[in-house]
């Protein structure tokens, strides 16, 4: 029996939002800390013109907040490889915000023949520093005034949430456990720090590498992509701060978009694990 057939998910499934259909290679979305799948609500219907598309609450966020084991983002990594088999997959595009792109990191180390390509919104695990007090009263929000002033603290000096994005973040805090989001906060960020991604061995799997990254990022700062491997392209984004997805979202689309037609028409192949 061939390793394809070997494969089977196991354990519980992660609550998945899927979108889109055709011929063109899946692309997988996994949101931040703090987020859930609706967070790419305002993207994954453009990426999903003639794709198949999935986006999944990661475990001990929303509607995953109970999922065994949650925290480590390596377990995280594993789930979503297990819902790769789950649907199917057999490769995708993985796109990742904050948290989601140390994650799609991960799973690009771990199984990088199952990875067409890494988008990686201002990536978590590139460099210690990391904005824990502005993510810890995000997670802990829990009235609008809480909420408003978290987001407030994600974005770019002096942006200031519409109604749109204040109202799209209620929905995703409705399903959330502030408990899970807090063990989960204590776990990644510990001394007010992050731990930092074997970024030469994420080069080394060959899988394309795309970083998007907003240049008053006050969170996981611009300053992280200096310095990475020379094959990550990166699109530096002005006037933008930590949030993409609701500051720069047309931005982001585009990016998006050039970073899978770029990855599906390089016909790259990737290195075993």
């Amino acid at each position: 029996m061939s390793a394809e057939a070997d494969r089977s998910p196991s354990g519980p499934a992660l609550p998945v939002v899927a979108m889109g259909e055709g011929t063109a290679q899946p692309a997988v979305f996994l949101h931040g800390f703090g987020g859930a799948a609706l967070s790419w609500e305002g993207i994954q219907p453009a990426i999903a013109v003639g794709r198949p598309t999935l986006a999944f609450d990661l475990p001990g966020h929303g509607e995953a907040r109970d999922f065994p084991g949650f925290g480590p983002p390596k377990l995280a990594a594993r789930a979503v490889i297990a819902e790769l088999d789950r649907h199917g997959i057999a490769s995708a595009h993985l796109v990742g915000h904050s948290m989601g792109g140390s994650i799609a990191a991960l799973i690009a180390l771990f199984a990088p023949e199952r990875v067409a390509s890494l988008t990686l919104l201002a990536p978590g695990g590139f460099g210690p520093e990391i904005g824990a007090e502005a993510l810890a009263r995000f997670a802990a929000a829990q009235s609008d005034p809480e909420l408003r002033d978290s987001l407030i603290g994600l974005g770019r000096p002096g942006w200031q949430p519409d109604e749109a994005v204040l109202s799209l973040h209620r929905r995703i805090r409705a399903s959330q456990s502030t408990a899970a989001l807090a063990s989960i906060q204590a776990l990644l960020f510990r001394g007010g720090t992050q731990g930092s991604l074997p970024l030469d061995a994420v080069a080394g799997t060959g899988v394309p590498v795309q970083l998007i990254w907003g240049r008053e990022d006050r969170i996981t700062p611009f300053a992280q992509s200096a310095g990475v491997p020379a094959g990550f392209a990166l699109a530096a984004l002005a006037g933008t701060g930590h949030m993409l997805m609701d500051e720069a979202c047309e931005e982001s689309i585009a990016h998006i978009a050039q970073a899978l037609e770029t990855a599906e028409s390089s016909g790259v192949s990737h290195a075993s694990p």
